[in-house]
């Protein structure tokens, strides 16, 4: 379905009134994961949130492992099979691209 980072981040600023920056989609994957809903958020819990979003896309491309914790949140850990790049260049454009197959692959419900 989305195949293009701008499509994705124009139909996300339409639907959910965001900047439709990396962050702003970040922030909306963090809320998914971790299931609070949409409400008001301290910059804390905001900050929060996106590292959530980042490590799980991460993870989802291999480059950490995603521990369940009971009643804690998950612990990413390095995987012994892919390191991250040290370029941020390379970085967010890994995200970005698991963003767009996140929204591929998952039911999105705030």
């Amino acid at each position: 379905m989305w195949s293009d980072w701008h499509q994705l981040t124009v139909y996300l600023k339409n639907t959910f009134s965001i900047k439709g920056d990396l962050l702003s989609v970040l922030f909306l994957v963090g809320i998914q994961e971790a299931g609070t809903g949409f409400r008001e958020y301290t910059q804390d819990e905001k900050t929060g949130l996106i590292k959530l979003a980042k490590y799980t896309l991460l993870s989802l491309a291999g480059y950490f492992q995603k521990i369940e914790l009971a009643d804690r949140d998950p612990l990413f850990i390095p995987s012994e099979k892919k390191s991250l790049p040290g370029n941020p260049d390379q970085i967010e454009t890994i995200l970005k691209n698991e963003l767009l197959a996140y929204f591929n692959n998952t039911t999105f419900s705030l």
